[in-house]
């Protein structure tokens, strides 16, 4: 079956649309406050003037802020697992269902969210290009442990490797694109109206806390888009050849 960018967007699009006030909902609490909190208790260093300095100030920033930004992930965690079990219907979950259901999920979900990323920016680390294959490989590896509850992180992650089989790197390609899009819409967005707030308000008083509040919530948003994106590359990959709209009978 081929991998068409156009009906995944498509099936994105209309996931976003038929559950938007539940997603929004789950994603102003489990995205949207964690990246606020962590952005006004733990704001990322800014003004390096080299590389070096650059390195030194991310790893100084990792090493004091860990607590911090492991406790927001693990609540980003639960809220894309929330948001998984929603759109897959499982067992029909209501909002506060899907949310009480996430729990048991996490340990594992965690599990493999820390395998898959160790794995992606190893190879990354090497040579770009295998990290952006591996991507493309494992990237629905967390939807399809949620979607066909799987527990065990290294079955999802040969779920994902299965599905994604001769689809490497359409899926890489497409995921890469989204994200390169969505950055660059959230950062001109941010320049825009962030300097207008503190023109208005100033970059100590009003102005810097609503360019905070604004980054916070395009960071939420662009989140949101990401895991409802994966369900639908998800869905694409793991339906009948037959029941996909577009595809040859």
């Amino acid at each position: 079956m081929k991998f068409s960018y156009s009906a995944v967007w498509e099936e994105t699009v209309r996931m976003m649309r038929s559950n938007a006030s539940l997603l929004l909902g789950i994603a102003g609490v489990f995205f949207f406050l964690p990246a606020l909190l962590v952005g006004y208790f733990a704001p990322q260093p800014e003004g390096a003037e080299t590389m070096t300095q650059m390195l030194n100030d991310i790893e100084a920033y990792f090493t004091e802020n860990w607590v911090w930004l492991l406790a927001a992930n693990i609540v980003n965690m639960v809220g894309a697992i929330a948001i998984y079990l929603l759109l897959f219907d499982v067992h029909g979950h209501t909002v506060g269902g899907a949310i009480a259901g996430a729990l048991p999920i996490l340990p594992f979900y965690f599990l493999l969210s820390f395998l898959t990323t160790a794995l992606i920016l190893f190879a990354g680390l090497w040579f770009i290009l295998p990290g952006i294959y591996l991507l493309g490989r494992l990237v629905v590896s967390g939807a399809l442990m949620v979607g066909e509850g799987r527990r065990s992180p290294f079955a999802a992650i040969g779920g994902s490797w299965r599905l994604t089989k001769r689809k490497g790197w359409a899926v890489a390609g497409f995921v890469v694109i989204v994200a390169v899009v969505g950055w660059i819409l959230t950062s001109v967005v941010t320049a825009v109206l962030g300097s207008v707030f503190i023109l208005i308000g100033g970059q100590d008083g009003v102005g810097g806390l609503l360019v905070l509040i604004l980054a916070s919530a395009l960071s939420a948003l662009f989140s949101l888009l990401l895991v409802v994106l994966f369900a639908a590359i998800y869905r694409r990959l793991s339906a009948p050849a037959a029941s996909v709209p577009g595809t040859a009978h």
